[in-house]
């Protein structure tokens, strides 16, 4: 009896206390930003580190075809980082907003990057003082990753099959055009020279200027 006297004054101290606090509140893209820009060049540069995806991160965020590209990803990711430090140096007006295909204001990287996300996947970019800082954001448990340089990538890919052809990627102010140059993105991953072969002669009419 004694006992379940002491289990019942146990319930109602725990029914008595505070509830617990609700988890941490993750940052936006924006407040993220906003809290980076204008630190010191160490801070900057130790936090756009960590915006690469690691392979298991990567091959779980991309779809299939461009899961094998991590490598060269990797590789652009630490070329392109200094300059995304130096983007980063002073406090200015960031805006962001949903990373969409057709965005007339994507670069071509943040456009291209695109066709390496699931329909509707919930990345973003960002413009600081209205110019585009040239990456694409995405959410990798609480942290914030980046997809940077893949319009490089993507144009090697191309270019060590046909050069001419890879030439039409840097195109992207024609719908049609962006919508061939995914082909021919698809298919040089692919290594899929006959659908290469008949992207590139469908690009030199829709791309033509």
């Amino acid at each position: 009896m004694r006992a379940l006297r002491a289990l019942a004054m146990l319930v109602i101290i725990a029914a008595c206390r505070d509830p617990a606090a609700p988890p941490p509140k993750r940052a936006t893209l924006l407040e993220y930003l906003g809290s980076l820009a204008g630190t010191d060049p160490a801070t900057r540069a130790r936090e756009v580190a960590t915006w690469e995806l690691d392979r298991v991160s990567w091959e779980r965020t991309v779809v299939p075809p461009y899961a094998g590209v991590h490598a060269d990803y990797a590789r652009s990711f630490e070329e392109v980082a200094p300059r995304l430090v130096a983007r980063l140096a002073i406090r200015s007006a960031i805006t962001t907003r949903p990373h969409f295909a057709g965005d007339p204001r994507l670069t071509r990287g943040q456009a291209q990057a695109r066709w390496a996300l699931p329909v509707q996947f919930p990345s973003e970019v960002a413009e600081l003082d209205g110019i585009a800082l040239d990456a694409v954001f995405v959410r990798d448990g609480e942290r914030w990753r980046a997809i940077v340089g893949l319009d490089g990538v993507l144009r090697a890919k191309a270019a060590a099959i046909d050069p001419v052809c890879a030439a039409y990627l840097d195109i992207t102010n024609a719908k049609s055009c962006s919508e061939i140059g995914w082909v021919i993105a698809d298919s040089a991953l692919a290594s899929d020279r006959p659908r290469f072969k008949h992207a590139c002669s469908l690009a030199s009419n829709l791309c033509a200027n």
